[in-house]
């Protein structure tokens, strides 16, 4: 089949999801919305909103379908993990994939709709021409590496990043699709359905935070098993002229750093010359007040002193000229 008949397939496949697999308004009471449902004689409340209830049921169900079809992947993908950190994470997330699952296919049922397993047009089909690049890319490899590598195509390493990566793209779908469920049922005041893509979301992030943390260290393997060690660096001239380039820059960075450190001892030369001119200063003018302070007193003490004298002298003049009582 032509990827264009493939896409054409998904985009009438999207369509029929789109109906939400019930009746709306009166429609087909045993597909469960709005009427009564089949099966067992149960019979289900007819909302008052059905507009509403079918736009986040349509969101929802995109979700489920999501989720569904991530328990297969992530079953494969925990086969193909050998760090036990990285399986162990996986195997925790399919658990709370399978609770998701459960959590919007109640929900689902709660708004009077049908949970279904739909495939949604969307990057796998760029997916699908990026893999015939990755393959052409795999071979190249495995010719640089011989005879043996091309046998057994790419290495355990590349395998099991390729895994992580893929864990981690689904993650970001996941994300994408709870943002969307949260801000609709937002939008349209159900709470309830805003409360669970919440819940959600932050659990898809934070298994996707774990993802990422395992990169690193699977880049580094993969490059370790499939790159042979002389090209891991570049080459040898070039390597001593950066060597050299290196020495020179750490050269200049040293006698810039001794300048530097030069010119920081003179300018705290100059600062403790012009703190004790400041303090020299200072204690001059204060010991001039103090000099000028002690004159003026010694100044005023002796007028008094004048003073009092004089006046003495006046009145023993003043008894003198008057002489003696008779």
């Amino acid at each position: 089949m032509s990827d264009g008949a493939r896409t054409h397939d998904r985009l009438d496949h999207n369509q029929e999801l789109y109906q939400l697999s019930y009746a709306h308004q009166g429609g087909d009471k045993s597909r469960g919305f709005g009427g009564e449902c089949s099966g067992k004689g149960r019979k289900m409340a007819k909302s008052e909103t059905p507009a509403r209830d079918g736009v986040i049921v349509k969101y929802l169900n995109e979700a489920y379908g999501k989720e569904k079809q991530l328990e297969t992947a992530l079953e494969a993908q925990i086969a193909l993990a050998h760090r036990p950190q990285l399986k162990k994470g996986l195997q925790d997330h399919l658990k709370v994939t399978k609770a998701q699952a459960r959590g919007l296919g109640k929900r689902i049922r709660e708004l009077g709709g049908k949970p279904e397993i739909a495939s949604v047009p969307g990057p796998e089909i760029a997916t699908e021409a990026a893999g015939k690049v990755t393959a052409l890319a795999n071979k190249a490899v495995a010719a640089a590496k011989g005879p043996v590598q091309a046998l057994r195509g790419t290495s355990e390493a590349d395998n099991e990043l390729r895994n992580v990566r893929d864990c981690y793209w689904n993650e970001a779908e996941e994300i994408a699709h709870y943002q969307v469920i949260e801000a609709v049922a937002a939008e349209l005041g159900d709470r309830e359905t805003a409360k669970l893509a919440k819940t959600y979301r932050r659990e898809e992030e934070k298994m996707q935070t774990l993802l990422e943390r395992q990169i690193p260290a699977l880049v580094k393997a993969v490059v370790k098993e499939e790159v042979p060690a002389a090209e891991r660096r570049v080459s040898g001239g070039t390597r001593r002229r950066s060597t050299t380039t290196s020495r020179t820059s750490r050269a200049a960075a040293s006698g810039n750093g001794a300048s530097s450190s030069r010119s920081t001892t003179a300018k705290r030369a100059s600062a403790a010359q012009k703190a004790a001119a400041t303090r020299t200063a200072k204690a001059a003018r204060t010991s001039a007040k103090r000099t000028t302070s002690s004159a003026r007193t010694t100044v005023k003490s002796a007028g008094t002193t004048a003073k009092k004298t004089a006046k003495a002298a006046r009145s023993t003049a003043k008894r003198a000229t008057a002489g003696p009582r008779s």
